[in-house]
């Protein structure tokens, strides 16, 4: 059983190469299930709150809009400064949502699954992508390097990585006391 599902999820990553429509795998035989729904309380329409680090997580990342079961619309990638930008127009009423750091938003990643490696009852329609993820607000350094970048996780494997600010990714936001500093 255990080669058949490691044959499936090698095809699921085949296809995340091909840009097709494929469906989410997740390796429940294998790899013990990371996150569940009971960990988070689904009170607030279009948010759900971390029961263990108290953190509020928008349901659907940017351009995508709640409609009481799933996320609609299409995903937008943006680049590290627009998704910094869009945290602080969400911000003109009485909301604080932010860019998750690289350690909080790690701790939305289901490692059970990849394409994408979230929990999609949790966090429904996330878009599966090798090429892009979730930016962080990390920035990382590299003193030989002149550019600017910052970790973001992939949507295909959930890996950290990290690429120029100028570049897109997904975003999706956090509210709630920071767990960790960068």
């Amino acid at each position: 059983m255990v080669k058949l599902t490691t044959i499936n999820a090698i095809m699921a990553l085949a296809l995340l190469n091909t840009q097709l429509v494929f469906a989410q795998v997740c390796l429940r035989d294998v790899t013990p299930q990371t996150m569940t729904s009971a960990n988070f309380d689904f009170a607030v329409a279009g948010e759900v709150q971390d029961k263990l680090s108290s953190l509020i997580w928008a349901r659907c990342v940017v351009g995508q809009s709640w409609n009481g079961t799933n996320c609609v619309g299409a995903p937008k990638k943006l680049t590290w400064q627009e998704a910094l930008v869009e945290a602080q127009t969400l911000n003109q009423g009485t909301d604080n949502w932010r860019l998750p750091d690289i350690k909080e938003l790690n701790t939305i990643i289901d490692r059970q699954c990849i394409a994408p490696p979230i929990n999609l009852t949790i966090f429904p329609d996330t878009p599966a992508s090798q090429d892009n993820g979730l930016w962080s607000s990390t920035p990382h350094i590299v003193e030989e390097d002149e550019k600017t970048n910052a970790w973001y996780i992939t949507l295909g494997f959930g890996e950290l990585n990290y690429r120029e600010v100028t570049s897109t990714n997904f975003v999706r936001f956090v509210k709630g006391t920071p767990i960790s500093q960068p």
